[in-house]
């Protein structure tokens, strides 16, 4: 805590030692709320409580949500070679140019599925945490995730409407937020930040809704997912997505059939073409 406070204090006298311009003014006022915001509200691991020393470290990384400890299972970002449509990873080294069995076999109804992480490692404790357990401060690092992640992907692909998988509105009363909403909610902010103009695609919570109530995905195998999710979306703005080239966003793709199944109600309602962007792939 002193080491913090002693930056804190060495920060404040460079800046009545120095004439500053506005904008080196307004980064070292901004570092200083900081430092004293960790002074008296010190980070903490999401997973064990262990305090975080959160000095020098990126705001924007998982390591400002979990300790060095928690941090050793590993983050596993998605790297080819994968499956070019659903995005799976290959086990091995592998042409990047192919399909998957099971997208020769029973392709998706969406063109293309792309993913920031694979699902093991400390995204497999991150997800549950901030799903179920509404540890919402790993958000932020989510979102940036997502976001690097969409202008790899996505941000050249001519996308209209980004739009998160939507929750039961039971669901959503109960848990209090869409976990999916939450991957995207400042894009609009971050592209901005990055182009310095308003961007082309619009985020879109209203044209698609769970319409059916469904239990839990977690146990069931793929078969039992196709039938519990069936007829489970409703297209209710089907002008708003006529032709347009959807990107749908989720938290976690396993089988694919919750996103398949939005992208088939959207698709049986004229959106020209349906995406995927999600946080983690199995």
């Amino acid at each position: 805590m002193f080491k913090i406070f002693k930056a804190c204090c060495k920060t404040c006298f460079k800046v009545s030692d120095k004439i500053c311009s506005r904008a080196y003014y307004i980064s070292v006022v901004k570092k200083s709320i900081r430092l004293f915001g960790q002074l008296l509200y010190p980070l903490k691991c999401l997973k064990c409580g262990a305090y975080i020393d959160s000095d020098e470290l990126d705001p924007y990384s998982m390591e400002t949500c979990f300790c060095d400890q928690c941090m050793a299972a590993g983050f596993y970002p998605m790297e080819t070679p994968f499956c070019i449509k659903c995005g799976v990873k290959f086990p091995w080294i592998f042409d990047e140019n192919c399909l998957c069995q099971d997208c020769l076999k029973n392709p998706l109804m969406l063109e293309q599925v792309r993913a920031v992480a694979e699902y093991k490692g400390i995204i497999k404790d991150a997800v549950p945490l901030f799903k179920y357990h509404s540890k919402l401060a790993v958000s932020k690092v989510f979102e940036h995730l997502m976001f690097q992640a969409f202008l790899r992907y996505y941000e050249s692909a001519g996308v209209d409407l980004i739009m998160p998988v939507p929750l039961h509105k039971k669901k959503l009363k109960q848990r209090g937020f869409n976990q999916a909403f939450f991957l995207i909610r400042n894009f609009v902010k971050q592209y901005r930040q990055n182009f310095d103009c308003l961007p082309s695609w619009k985020i879109d919570t209203n044209s698609l809704v769970r319409f059916k109530q469904t239990p839990s995905q977690t146990e069931l195998d793929m078969e039992q997912r196709k039938i519990n999710l069936k007829n489970a979306f409703k297209v209710v703005a089907p002008a708003t997505i006529d032709k347009k080239h959807i990107l749908l966003i989720d938290d976690v793709f396993t089988t694919g059939a919750t996103c398949n199944e939005a992208a088939k109600e959207l698709l049986n309602h004229g959106a020209g073409k349906v995406t995927a962007l999600v946080l983690a792939r199995t």
